[in-house]
Protein backbone atom coordinates (compact mmCIF):
# COMPACT_ATOMS: atom_id res chain seq x y z
CA UNK A 1 0.00 0.00 0.00
CA UNK A 2 1.53 3.29 -1.08
CA UNK A 3 1.45 6.47 1.00
CA UNK A 4 -1.28 8.06 -1.16
CA UNK A 5 -3.61 5.13 -0.56
CA UNK A 6 -2.79 5.22 3.13
CA UNK A 7 -3.82 8.84 3.42
CA UNK A 8 -7.03 8.16 1.54
CA UNK A 9 -7.82 5.57 4.18
CA UNK A 10 -7.23 8.22 6.82
CA UNK A 11 -9.73 10.60 5.18
CA UNK A 12 -7.30 13.50 5.21
CA UNK A 13 -7.97 16.61 3.07
CA UNK A 14 -7.29 16.48 -0.67
CA UNK A 15 -4.52 19.08 -0.36
CA UNK A 16 -2.76 16.82 2.10
CA UNK A 17 -2.97 13.91 -0.32
CA UNK A 18 -1.48 15.94 -3.14
CA UNK A 19 1.34 17.27 -0.97
CA UNK A 20 2.23 13.80 0.27
CA UNK A 21 2.25 12.08 -3.10
CA UNK A 22 6.01 12.42 -3.51
CA UNK A 23 6.73 10.74 -0.18
CA UNK A 24 8.82 7.55 -0.60
CA UNK A 25 6.01 5.67 1.07
CA UNK A 26 4.84 3.82 4.13
CA UNK A 27 4.43 0.66 2.12
CA UNK A 28 3.71 -1.93 4.80
CA UNK A 29 0.61 -2.69 6.80
CA UNK A 30 0.06 -4.78 9.92
CA UNK A 31 -3.40 -5.41 11.32
CA UNK A 32 -4.23 -6.61 14.82
CA UNK A 33 -7.71 -7.00 16.36
CA UNK A 34 -7.80 -3.30 17.32
CA UNK A 35 -5.16 -1.48 15.23
CA UNK A 36 -3.98 -0.97 11.64
CA UNK A 37 -0.30 -0.02 11.48
CA UNK A 38 1.39 1.55 8.45
CA UNK A 39 5.18 1.80 8.25
CA UNK A 40 8.28 1.22 6.14
CA UNK A 41 9.25 -2.36 5.40
CA UNK A 42 12.61 -1.79 7.13
CA UNK A 43 10.80 -1.01 10.39
CA UNK A 44 8.62 -4.13 10.43
CA UNK A 45 10.39 -5.94 13.34
CA UNK A 46 10.10 -2.91 15.64
CA UNK A 47 6.48 -2.27 14.66
CA UNK A 48 5.66 -5.91 15.38
CA UNK A 49 6.75 -5.41 18.99
CA UNK A 50 4.82 -2.14 19.15
CA UNK A 51 1.69 -3.88 17.87
CA UNK A 52 2.00 -6.57 20.53
CA UNK A 53 2.35 -3.87 23.18
CA UNK A 54 -0.67 -1.93 21.86
CA UNK A 55 -2.96 -4.95 22.18
CA UNK A 56 -1.57 -5.75 25.63
CA UNK A 57 -2.05 -2.14 26.70
CA UNK A 58 -5.75 -2.28 25.84
CA UNK A 59 -6.03 -5.26 28.18
CA UNK A 60 -4.33 -3.24 30.95
CA UNK A 61 -6.85 -0.42 30.47
CA UNK A 62 -9.69 -2.93 30.55
CA UNK A 63 -8.45 -4.70 33.68
CA UNK A 64 -7.46 -1.68 35.75
CA UNK A 65 -9.26 1.43 34.50
CA UNK A 66 -12.33 1.14 32.22
CA UNK A 67 -13.78 -0.80 29.31
CA UNK A 68 -12.03 0.65 26.22
CA UNK A 69 -14.90 0.64 23.73
CA UNK A 70 -14.25 2.24 20.34
CA UNK A 71 -15.01 1.91 16.63
CA UNK A 72 -11.87 -0.11 16.00
CA UNK A 73 -9.47 -0.33 14.31
CA UNK A 74 -7.40 2.69 15.29
CA UNK A 75 -5.02 3.61 12.46
CA UNK A 76 -1.38 4.26 13.32
CA UNK A 77 1.16 5.93 11.00
CA UNK A 78 4.68 5.06 12.14
CA UNK A 79 7.16 7.32 10.36
CA UNK A 80 10.85 6.35 10.32
CA UNK A 81 12.34 9.26 12.30
CA UNK A 82 11.36 12.26 14.41
CA UNK A 83 12.53 14.51 11.58
CA UNK A 84 10.23 12.74 9.12
CA UNK A 85 7.36 12.90 11.63
CA UNK A 86 7.69 16.62 12.28
CA UNK A 87 8.29 17.43 8.61
CA UNK A 88 5.11 15.54 7.73
CA UNK A 89 3.13 17.50 10.33
CA UNK A 90 4.51 20.83 9.15
CA UNK A 91 4.26 20.26 5.41
CA UNK A 92 1.20 18.06 5.08
CA UNK A 93 -0.95 18.79 8.12
CA UNK A 94 0.16 22.46 8.33
CA UNK A 95 1.01 22.23 12.04
CA UNK A 96 3.50 25.04 12.61
CA UNK A 97 4.74 23.83 16.01
CA UNK A 98 4.54 20.03 15.89
CA UNK A 99 4.80 17.97 19.08
CA UNK A 100 7.95 16.03 19.82
CA UNK A 101 6.55 12.51 19.96
CA UNK A 102 3.06 11.94 18.56
CA UNK A 103 -0.30 13.43 17.60
CA UNK A 104 -3.86 12.10 17.49
CA UNK A 105 -6.09 12.96 14.51
CA UNK A 106 -9.62 12.61 15.84
CA UNK A 107 -11.61 12.77 12.61
CA UNK A 108 -9.38 10.16 11.03
CA UNK A 109 -9.40 7.83 14.06
CA UNK A 110 -5.62 7.78 13.67
CA UNK A 111 -2.45 8.86 15.31
CA UNK A 112 0.96 9.64 13.88
CA UNK A 113 4.32 9.02 15.51
CA UNK A 114 7.73 7.56 14.66
CA UNK A 115 9.51 4.28 15.32
CA UNK A 116 11.81 5.34 18.15
CA UNK A 117 9.30 7.61 19.94
CA UNK A 118 8.96 4.99 22.67
CA UNK A 119 6.21 2.76 24.00
CA UNK A 120 5.08 5.56 26.28
CA UNK A 121 4.14 7.63 23.25
CA UNK A 122 1.98 4.81 21.90
CA UNK A 123 0.22 4.42 25.25
CA UNK A 124 -0.36 8.19 25.44
CA UNK A 125 -1.80 8.42 21.93
CA UNK A 126 -3.95 5.30 22.30
CA UNK A 127 -5.63 6.93 25.29
CA UNK A 128 -6.88 9.91 23.27
CA UNK A 129 -9.54 8.04 21.25
CA UNK A 130 -10.46 5.96 24.29
CA UNK A 131 -11.11 9.08 26.36
CA UNK A 132 -13.11 10.72 23.58
CA UNK A 133 -15.38 7.71 23.30
CA UNK A 134 -15.68 6.54 26.90
CA UNK A 135 -15.33 9.73 28.99
CA UNK A 136 -17.18 12.39 26.97
CA UNK A 137 -17.88 14.47 30.11
CA UNK A 138 -14.20 14.82 31.04
CA UNK A 139 -13.00 18.34 31.96
CA UNK A 140 -10.55 20.17 29.72
CA UNK A 141 -7.47 19.41 31.82
CA UNK A 142 -8.03 15.67 31.37
CA UNK A 143 -7.74 15.86 27.56
CA UNK A 144 -3.95 15.77 27.93
CA UNK A 145 -3.59 15.20 31.65
CA UNK A 146 -4.93 11.64 31.52
CA UNK A 147 -3.18 10.41 28.34
CA UNK A 148 0.11 11.85 29.59
CA UNK A 149 -0.23 9.82 32.80
CA UNK A 150 -0.03 6.61 30.77
CA UNK A 151 3.16 7.61 28.96
CA UNK A 152 5.48 6.61 31.82
CA UNK A 153 5.64 3.03 33.11
CA UNK A 154 7.77 -0.03 33.64
CA UNK A 155 6.49 -3.54 33.14
CA UNK A 156 6.97 -7.03 31.80
CA UNK A 157 5.30 -9.83 29.89
CA UNK A 158 3.75 -12.60 31.95
CA UNK A 159 3.31 -14.99 29.05
CA UNK A 160 0.91 -13.14 26.76
CA UNK A 161 -0.35 -10.89 29.58
CA UNK A 162 1.14 -7.41 29.85
CA UNK A 163 1.86 -6.16 33.39
CA UNK A 164 2.49 -2.42 33.77
CA UNK A 165 3.37 -0.29 36.78
CA UNK A 166 2.52 3.40 36.71
CA UNK A 167 3.02 6.46 38.91
CA UNK A 168 6.54 7.47 37.87
CA UNK A 169 7.28 11.11 37.18
CA UNK A 170 8.48 11.82 33.66
CA UNK A 171 11.95 13.45 33.84
CA UNK A 172 11.60 15.69 30.80
CA UNK A 173 8.26 17.02 32.04
CA UNK A 174 9.68 17.79 35.48
CA UNK A 175 12.54 19.61 33.78
CA UNK A 176 10.06 21.57 31.64
CA UNK A 177 8.21 22.79 34.75
CA UNK A 178 11.47 23.97 36.32
CA UNK A 179 11.43 26.00 39.54
CA UNK A 180 7.74 26.85 39.17
CA UNK A 181 6.73 23.26 39.88
CA UNK A 182 5.83 23.87 43.53
CA UNK A 183 3.67 26.86 42.56
CA UNK A 184 1.24 25.05 40.26
CA UNK A 185 -2.33 26.18 40.92
CA UNK A 186 -4.53 23.12 41.30
CA UNK A 187 -7.81 25.05 41.20
CA UNK A 188 -6.78 26.88 38.02
CA UNK A 189 -5.85 23.61 36.32
CA UNK A 190 -9.08 21.86 37.30
CA UNK A 191 -11.21 24.77 36.06
CA UNK A 192 -9.29 25.32 32.84
CA UNK A 193 -11.57 25.58 29.82
CA UNK A 194 -8.93 25.06 27.15
CA UNK A 195 -5.39 23.72 27.10
CA UNK A 196 -2.48 25.77 25.78
CA UNK A 197 0.40 23.57 24.69
CA UNK A 198 2.67 26.51 25.51
CA UNK A 199 6.00 26.36 27.28
CA UNK A 200 5.02 23.69 29.82
CA UNK A 201 3.90 21.24 27.09
CA UNK A 202 0.94 20.25 29.33
CA UNK A 203 3.36 18.90 31.94
CA UNK A 204 1.38 20.71 34.67
CA UNK A 205 -1.64 18.62 33.70
CA UNK A 206 0.29 15.40 34.14
CA UNK A 207 1.20 16.42 37.68
CA UNK A 208 -2.52 16.28 38.53
CA UNK A 209 -3.06 12.78 37.14
CA UNK A 210 0.04 11.41 38.91
CA UNK A 211 -1.22 13.00 42.13
CA UNK A 212 -4.55 11.23 41.67
CA UNK A 213 -2.74 7.93 41.12
CA UNK A 214 -0.43 8.29 44.09
CA UNK A 215 -3.43 9.17 46.24
CA UNK A 216 -5.13 5.96 45.12
CA UNK A 217 -7.91 7.92 43.38
CA UNK A 218 -7.28 7.74 39.63
CA UNK A 219 -9.46 4.69 38.81
CA UNK A 220 -12.26 6.18 40.93
CA UNK A 221 -11.85 9.53 39.19
CA UNK A 222 -12.14 7.92 35.76
CA UNK A 223 -15.23 5.98 36.82
CA UNK A 224 -16.94 9.09 38.17
CA UNK A 225 -16.19 10.96 34.93
CA UNK A 226 -17.47 8.02 32.90
CA UNK A 227 -20.73 8.11 34.84
CA UNK A 228 -20.92 11.91 34.86
CA UNK A 229 -21.23 11.80 38.65
CA UNK A 230 -19.71 14.62 40.72
CA UNK A 231 -21.46 13.35 43.85
CA UNK A 232 -22.67 16.86 44.61
CA UNK A 233 -19.17 18.35 44.45
CA UNK A 234 -17.92 21.18 42.26
CA UNK A 235 -15.49 18.95 40.35
CA UNK A 236 -14.92 15.26 39.64
CA UNK A 237 -11.56 15.69 41.35
CA UNK A 238 -13.20 16.61 44.65
CA UNK A 239 -15.72 13.82 44.18
CA UNK A 240 -12.90 11.30 43.81
CA UNK A 241 -11.42 12.41 47.15
CA UNK A 242 -14.86 13.03 48.72
CA UNK A 243 -13.38 16.27 50.04
CA UNK A 244 -13.50 19.96 49.12
CA UNK A 245 -10.48 21.33 47.33
CA UNK A 246 -9.32 23.33 50.34
CA UNK A 247 -8.86 20.10 52.29
CA UNK A 248 -6.90 18.45 49.45
CA UNK A 249 -4.57 21.41 48.88
CA UNK A 250 -2.10 20.59 51.72
CA UNK A 251 -1.41 17.14 50.23
CA UNK A 252 -1.08 18.69 46.76
CA UNK A 253 1.46 21.22 48.02
CA UNK A 254 3.44 18.51 49.78
CA UNK A 255 3.44 16.41 46.61
CA UNK A 256 4.78 19.34 44.56
CA UNK A 257 7.50 20.13 47.08
CA UNK A 258 8.57 16.51 47.06
CA UNK A 259 8.84 16.54 43.26
CA UNK A 260 10.88 19.75 43.32
CA UNK A 261 13.22 18.49 46.03
CA UNK A 262 13.78 15.15 44.27
CA UNK A 263 14.40 16.33 40.73
CA UNK A 264 17.84 14.71 40.64
CA UNK A 265 16.31 11.37 41.64
CA UNK A 266 13.49 11.74 39.13
CA UNK A 267 16.04 12.41 36.39
CA UNK A 268 17.28 8.83 36.83
CA UNK A 269 13.90 7.32 35.91
CA UNK A 270 14.51 5.42 32.65
CA UNK A 271 12.32 5.50 29.53
CA UNK A 272 9.13 3.45 29.60
CA UNK A 273 10.16 -0.16 29.10
CA UNK A 274 8.52 -3.58 28.93
CA UNK A 275 10.79 -6.49 29.83
CA UNK A 276 10.60 -10.07 28.63
CA UNK A 277 9.58 -11.41 32.03
CA UNK A 278 9.27 -10.58 35.72
CA UNK A 279 12.85 -11.58 36.56
CA UNK A 280 14.29 -9.23 33.97
CA UNK A 281 12.05 -6.42 35.24
CA UNK A 282 13.14 -6.97 38.86
CA UNK A 283 16.80 -7.01 37.84
CA UNK A 284 16.44 -3.75 35.95
CA UNK A 285 14.67 -1.80 38.69
CA UNK A 286 17.16 -3.15 41.21
CA UNK A 287 20.11 -2.00 39.11
CA UNK A 288 18.56 1.47 38.78
CA UNK A 289 17.64 1.62 42.49
CA UNK A 290 13.96 2.03 41.64
CA UNK A 291 11.09 0.73 43.69
CA UNK A 292 9.89 -2.72 42.61
CA UNK A 293 6.10 -2.55 42.38
CA UNK A 294 3.70 -5.47 42.69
Amino acid sequence: MRFMTLLLLLLLPAATLEAAAADPGLDRGLSTPHFDFYFRKADEPAVGEIARFAEGFLDVVRRDFFEPTFDYPIKVLVLPTREAFQTYLRNDLKIADPPAFGIYLGQAKAFVTFVSSGLGTFAHEIMHPLLERNLPKRPAWADEGIPSFFEKFLGYWDGDRLVLWFGYQNPWRIETLGDQIDRLDLRAILHRRTNDYGTTRNSDLRMVSVFLWRSGKLPRYLELVRRGDKRGRETYFEAAFDQPLKDIEPAWRSYLRDAKNNRAEIARVPPSTVFRDKAEYEGFVGAHRLEVQY
